[in-house]
């Protein structure tokens, strides 16, 4: 069996078992209950964006800074569907994992046997059976699709318009599609590729934070409500979320170490990869110093976050591993009999 039918198998596999996880667990537990599903439902009700900070003004529960780009997916299907049900809205589960699966193929060097691993990767990372309905499966799509204009910088006229256009749409679906705008514009600006940099930088902040901040804040008539204060931070608290992430990552150890023998065999991949490595390991960072702020226990909102931030930083990465794995099998593997 060659590498390309090894891995489109795998994919299949994938996104096979992620169909029959949705079909047995439609949309309708965890936070799409409390904040991705409440949103779309009010969205969808009232037509007005204003009802998603309606529904938890205090923000206790729904963060109503969130932006809101799922919520607004949810309810646009529902009204294509005639009705709000979550039933009826489970097949976007599968369907965002095919696109994801092929945005990572896209942004992948190498044969077809690379991409479909890297899309392989992606479908089988254990988040699309572990979490239907949150909105970290939208916003790696558009992560993976920025990971993909990043080659094409310097080739493609419209590469830079499409990568900031990318990113600005992972800001209007998370947090953390911010939090990578701004890594991806530093980056760029540091290797003196000027216009896309700024180009990035500046639509992540100007399009895709200001609106939906200002917005937010005009209905809150005050400070955003939000998981983290400033206040909140010490040292102590600090230490603690490190000590929780080091903990909480669990699994994600024996990957890591995978991805480090894979580079290691791939000295080609290691340095073309070294920005998005960087990127990856800089928004990590980021996150999980945040904990250091978090208004709530340190280690329960690591217990319920970071795991769906590995998957993130995993997904962004399977070209990268994809790639590392083509290069330390060599090419004649490619063609090698089963």
């Amino acid at each position: 069996m060659t590498r390309a039918a090894a891995a489109g198998l795998l994919l299949a596999l994938g996104l096979l078992s992620t169909s029959l996880v949705a079909l047995r667990r439609p949309f309708g537990t965890g936070d799409f209950v409390a904040i991705w599903g409440l949103k779309a439902r009010a969205i969808h009700a009232s037509g007005s964006l204003a009802s998603v900070v309606r529904v938890d003004p205090a923000g206790e529960f729904s963060h109503p800074e969130y932006p809101p780009l799922w919520p607004c997916v949810l309810a646009g299907a529902a009204v294509a569907l005639g009705r709000f049900d979550e039933l009826l809205l489970t097949p976007l589960w599968p369907a965002l994992a095919l696109l994801a699966s092929l945005a990572a193929a896209r942004a992948t060097r190498g044969g077809p046997g690379a991409k479909l691993l890297a899309g392989a990767i992606v479908s089988l990372l254990p988040y699309y059976r572990t979490y239907p309905g949150y909105a970290e499966a939208l916003l790696v799509l558009f992560l993976l699709l920025a990971v993909g204009e990043l080659d094409r910088l310097q080739t493609e006229r419209l590469a830079p318009a499409r990568l900031a256009a990318f990113l600005v749409l992972a800001a209007w679906t998370k947090p953390e599609g911010a939090l990578a705008g701004l890594v991806v514009a530093a980056l760029l600006l540091s290797a003196r590729r000027l216009r896309p940099g700024a180009l990035a930088g500046l639509c992540v902040v100007l399009v895709g934070v200001l609106p939906w901040t200002l917005y937010v804040r005009s209905l809150t008539g005050g400070p955003l409500p939000s998981a983290f204060d400033a206040g909140a931070f010490t040292p102590a608290r600090l230490g603690a979320a490190l000590v929780a992430v080091a903990a909480g990552t669990g699994w994600a150890w024996a990957g890591i170490a995978t991805f480090a023998l894979l580079l290691a065999l791939a000295p080609g991949t290691r340095r073309l990869r070294s920005a998005l490595i960087l990127g990856v390991a800089l928004s990590l960072a980021a996150l999980a110093a945040a904990y250091g702020f978090s208004r709530f226990d340190v280690g329960w909102h690591v217990r319920w976050s970071w795991d769906r931030v590995l998957f993130l930083a995993a997904a962004c990465l399977a070209p990268a591993a994809a790639e590392a794995a083509a290069e330390a099998l060599g090419p004649a593997a490619e063609e090698a009999p089963s």
